[in-house]
């Protein structure tokens, strides 16, 4: 995990009612943490910061109290690491925990406010000044904590691993995923060159990939399920591309250099992300300027209680989602990574409760309470899908609604 951004300068002993001061601890708005942070040190710090700024301190940051709000607020805040000579040990703790990138120096590294500042976490170093300072090499077992963004973030992707990799054959024979008519509409829409460098994030069984390798002249899948992946490389075999590469890999940590693709894509997966703000910034870092971000997932509702009630069943049906967003809501995250939207387009198709709930394969009882809750719906449309029986075999159905959305980074 590489980092660069520019210095912020503190000294000794910043302890954590400086880092976000006690009145502000009754809430769990983030926002407030975040419009409050270091405000015991330097009151208009929340208003200079930028997010990917690297806060450079001397001993014993984050002393006094044990509240974790003090690593929430510097996260929340965008900085995008911490370089300290040393760490009070609860501190260091709760930013493992809460997925805060931090490094451990011993000395000070001596720079000025404003510098740019680059880390290799992995490494333990930090070059400042043309120099490299070596740093405490974490732990491999913390290092994969907080690459995965913390402590509830990495099981979580532990067991989506697991989970994804027993049902890696049922997603490779799901009707939505392999419709060439969808898949085919999003390459269209991109609109790609016959020179394209392409990245297909989070590609499970690799659907995207395939279309745009016969389309352009490289393709990298990536995905953080290897046995995913076994199925993708099978299927690629079978076709006769030798244009694609394949790599186990997390959305959220790319190990690629800035600017590499000429187009980045995701289909199907940002639901799954735990930290989807991070992993549309990592899919804009990769791109190149003038290339094109694709995102394509399912629907939530604008309307709160119907998109509440949809994500619980999701969850319920498969532990590994996180959330399913509205338009708007996925709009803004790429907006606000920088992207320009140049085509937005819905596509909705009807899925059996069977086929559905079949790749997931939550057991005999969920399945039974998640069919509850469908039937349920059904009057008021609470989940905006219009759950409904076909008038043939009576078989439950819902119209599942994805959206494409082509952005350009300018």
């Amino acid at each position: 995990m590489k980092i660069k951004g520019k210095a912020w300068i503190f000294g000794d002993d910043v302890d954590t009612d400086a880092i976000i001061p006690g009145k502000y601890l009754r809430t769990t708005d983030m926002q407030v943490f975040a419009d409050h942070v270091l405000e015991g040190i330097d009151p208009g710090f929340a208003g200079k910061v930028k997010r990917g700024d690297i806060i450079v301190a001397g001993m014993n940051f984050g002393c006094g109290s044990s509240r974790e709000q003090a690593v929430l607020a510097i996260k929340h805040a965008g900085v995008a690491c911490v370089v300290a000579a040393s760490f009070a040990r609860i501190f260091f703790r709760n930013a493992i925990n809460i997925g805060l990138p931090l490094i451990e120096t011993g000395t000070m590294v001596p720079c000025n406010e404003g510098d740019i500042v680059e880390i290799d976490i992995e490494a333990g170093t930090v070059t400042a000044g043309g120099f490299e300072y070596r740093g405490t090499k974490m732990p491999g077992f913390l290092f994969d904590i907080l690459m995965d963004g913390g402590l509830v973030a990495h099981r979580k992707k532990e067991s989506a691993k697991d989970r994804f990799g027993r049902r890696s054959g049922a997603y490779s024979k799901s009707s939505i995923l392999s419709d060439k008519d969808h898949l085919n509409l999003i390459v269209d829409l991109t609109a790609p060159m016959g020179s394209d460098k392409v990245l297909d994030v989070a590609t499970g069984n690799g659907f995207l990939a395939f279309e745009f390798a016969k389309r352009v002249s490289e393709v990298t899948g990536c995905d953080m399920t290897r046995d995913m992946l076994l199925v993708a490389e099978g299927i690629q075999r079978e076709q006769g591309l030798d244009n694609i590469d394949f790599r186990v890999m997390d959305v959220e940590s790319l190990g690629f250099e800035d600017e590499s693709f000429g187009i980045v894509s995701c289909r199907f997966a940002f639901h799954h992300f735990t930290d989807p703000g991070k992993a549309v910034l990592e899919m804009a870092r990769v791109c190149k300027r003038g290339g094109k971000i694709v995102l394509v997932d399912g629907l939530s509702s604008e309307d709160a209680a119907k998109s509440e009630y949809h994500n619980r069943i999701e969850q319920l049906r498969d532990p590994s989602h996180v959330r399913l967003y509205s338009k708007l809501e996925l709009v803004k995250m790429l907006e606000d990574a920088g992207l320009k939207v140049i085509h937005a387009r819905n596509w909705d198709a009807d899925f059996y409760f069977d086929e559905w709930i079949k790749i997931a394969d939550p057991g005999g009882e969920i399945v039974m309470e998640v069919r509850r809750m469908m039937i349920d719906s059904i009057e008021g449309d609470k989940l905006g899908l219009r759950v409904r029986f076909d008038d043939g075999e009576g078989r439950l159905l819902f119209t599942y609604s994805t959206v494409i959305l082509v952005t350009e980074k300018e």
